[in-house]
């Protein structure tokens, strides 16, 4: 580990993420991370705030980035990174592109994934023209849509605090949706993402996810709107049909109980 040569590096390009090392493990990284920033037993990224650093675990192991400060403040990563793909399948539907959550680091380096790279694309899937989005990761490394669906599989995405914040009790509120939490939660993520979404969009969604019920309940409601609802108002549709399930189920209670 040169991390005189990778701090020297990091000089020279400042806000830009570098590749330092790969440790035998994460807590090694993550140790490495804390030290980094107040160059701590690492004198080479001295003085103390002149580096930030990041650890993530890659196909390689444990993977040190880090930057220089100098110049900045630099854009922070986002928590997650969501992007439109083209899905075919049975399991969807007629559902040709979904919106999915990613980690914002590259699955092969670790390096950073292209977040603020992304970009409209129109492509062809089954005969029609849909629009998914594109995006180069500085490191180099390509993601194919397959990988980054069975990625967004793997890690479904975290609820960003401020779709929920400040809703208060009202059947917008993911935590009055019972059983339907995760699926209320999920819809409002993508929801914020892709505006415009449609319910036809969240029910596939959630199948992928494994919220088989949410996603039944949403497609009746679609059938009994003839089509007409969005995927924030199924969102809606869930929280109250959740709320009344926990209301029908505390009176059951009381009354086993009298």
């Amino acid at each position: 580990m040169d991390h005189a040569a990778v701090a020297e590096e990091a000089r020279s390009r400042p806000g830009t993420w570098v590749f330092a090392a790969v440790y035998a493990s994460l807590a090694s990284a993550a140790s490495a991370v804390r030290r980094v920033p107040l160059a701590e037993r690492m004198p080479s990224y001295g003085p103390a705030g002149a580096f930030e650093a990041y650890a993530v675990t890659t196909v390689e192991g444990p993977s040190l980035w880090v930057r220089s400060t100098g110049g900045g403040p630099y854009p922070p990563f986002p928590a997650r990174m969501s992007v439109r793909i083209p899905v075919a399948g049975p399991d969807l539907g007629e559902v040709g592109v979904i919106t999915v959550s990613v980690l914002p680091y590259c699955q092969t380096c670790g390096g950073p994934r292209g977040w603020d790279r992304v970009q409209p694309a129109e492509v062809i899937l089954q005969e029609a023209a849909v629009v998914v989005d594109r995006w180069a990761n500085p490191c180099g490394h390509d993601d194919v849509y397959a990988d980054v669906l069975e990625e967004a599989r793997r890690t479904p995405p975290a609820v960003d605090p401020e779709t929920s914040r400040g809703r208060g009790h009202h059947p917008g509120d993911p935590s009055r949706a019972g059983a339907f939490q995760a699926a209320v939660e999920l819809i409002l993520q993508a929801a914020t993402n892709q505006r415009g979404m449609h319910a036809k969009q969240a029910a596939a969604l959630l199948r992928l996810h494994g919220h088989t019920e949410a996603a039944d309940l949403v497609e009746a409601q679609l059938r009994a709107e003839h089509g007409h609802l969005s995927a924030k108002q199924s969102a809606h549709f869930l929280t109250v049909e959740g709320t009344a399930r926990r209301s029908a189920l505390s009176t059951t209670r009381q009354e086993t109980h009298a």
